[in-house]
């Protein structure tokens, strides 16, 4: 129903009204699923009034994924070792990419500038500054969780339908992401030990 000021004419919509509708609306279908009229009926007012706030669909869905990347809990306890810090980040992302599905694969393979994105790059490449890498060694860590991050998130995606990739279902896998994220949780520590192991070897060939 259309909020009106006490005449005809509808009440003004904020912007955070028009945010937090079309949040509602994804966290209750997908990013993909989003509609400018769906968020309209959310608000409470007509489709014109959600456009005048808005460059396209795709400039609400961009706001969409920065507010839920705005979201994610960022805290590091500072007793945990620097592998718990690390999967604690990925794991609360994962948490609200689950809740509003969609949006990581969008937030991770966008083009513009993002300040959420910039927030959680660097919260994880401090923890592994912080765990004595090298600034090479942060990097390249970090590119490849982030891509594995993003074949979780695809993957994770076909989980909620019921469906496996061709290529996991080809080699005998069995769907990732049903069980919560034990399956990343595994392979990021694979990654992690292997990571520790050639410090150590590049640290102790220094010191000889």
């Amino acid at each position: 129903m259309v909020r009106n000021r006490g005449g005809t004419q509808p009440s003004p919509m904020s912007e955070n009204q028009l945010l937090d509708a079309a949040l509602q609306v994804v966290e209750g279908s997908s990013l993909q699923e989003m509609t400018v009229r769906a968020v309209a009926e959310a608000c409470g007012v007509t489709a014109p009034a959600i456009h005048y706030h808005l460059r396209g669909k795709a400039d609400l869905a961009d706001r969409v994924v920065e507010a839920v990347a705005g979201q994610i809990d960022i805290e590091i306890d500072p007793d945990e070792s620097w592998v718990d810090q690390y999967i604690g980040l990925v794991a609360a992302m994962d948490r609200a990419f689950l809740r509003y599905p969609g949006t990581g694969l969008r937030a991770l393979t966008a083009q513009g500038p993002s300040a959420a994105a910039a927030r959680l790059t660097t919260t994880a490449l401090d923890i592994l500054r912080g765990a004595g890498f090298a600034e090479k060694d942060a990097r390249e860590i970090f590119t490849a969780t982030y891509l594995m991050f993003v074949g979780w998130l695809a993957t994770r995606g076909r989980a909620q339908s019921g469906s496996i990739h061709p290529a996991l279902a080809a080699a005998g896998g069995d769907t990732p992401g049903n069980d919560g994220i034990d399956a990343l949780e595994s392979s990021l520590r694979q990654l992690f030990a292997v990571h520790e192991m050639s410090t150590e070897e590049k640290r102790g060939s220094n010191d000889q």
